[in-house]
Order: C-alpha cells, then structure tokens, then sequence
C-alpha cells in the first residue's frame, strides 16, 4: 500500500498549460496606460493652448478636458483591476 502511494506521489505529470486568458491581459493594461497617457498629454496641450490663446470658451475647454482626463483615470484605473483580477 505505501509503495503505491508513492509511486503515484512520483508520477505526477508536469505538462504546461498555455491560458490565451493570461496571454491578453498585459497588452489590455498597456492599452489602457496608453489611453490614460493621452489623456493626460490632452490636458497638458489643451492648457498651454488655453493660456496663450484668448477665447470665450477657454473655461469649457478646460472643464471638458478636465472631464476627459478624469473619466480616463476612473476607467483606465477600473479596467485594469477587472482585468487583473479576471
């Protein structure tokens, strides 16, 4: 009976299993960092654009690009935990 045991004990088979699941989550975060960045580089452009320029709808600019750069974060930030945790 022990001699059983262990020899199933030693013939455990180690083959690799390859997941497409794991294969795609790297490339997903580095999109969504990406799409972070650019927003980010909107916001910055869209500022220096702002003050060098006077118009009368420099504050809705601002606020639109404040939006964008916000809800990219809350996305990007919420895309990558679902993705990781998925």
């Amino acid at each position: 009976m022990e001699e059983s045991i262990f020899e199933q004990i030693l013939s455990v088979d180690w083959s690799p299993s390859i997941s497409f699941g794991g294969m795609f989550k790297l490339p997903l975060i580095l999109v969504l960092i990406v799409c972070i960045f650019y927003a980010f580089m909107l916001s910055l452009r869209t500022k220096i654009l702002v003050d060098t320029v006077e118009s009368e709808g420099n504050i809705k600019i601002k606020i639109l690009v404040f939006i964008n750069l916000l809800v990219s974060l809350i996305i990007g930030v919420v895309g990558t935990i679902i993705i990781v945790l998925a």
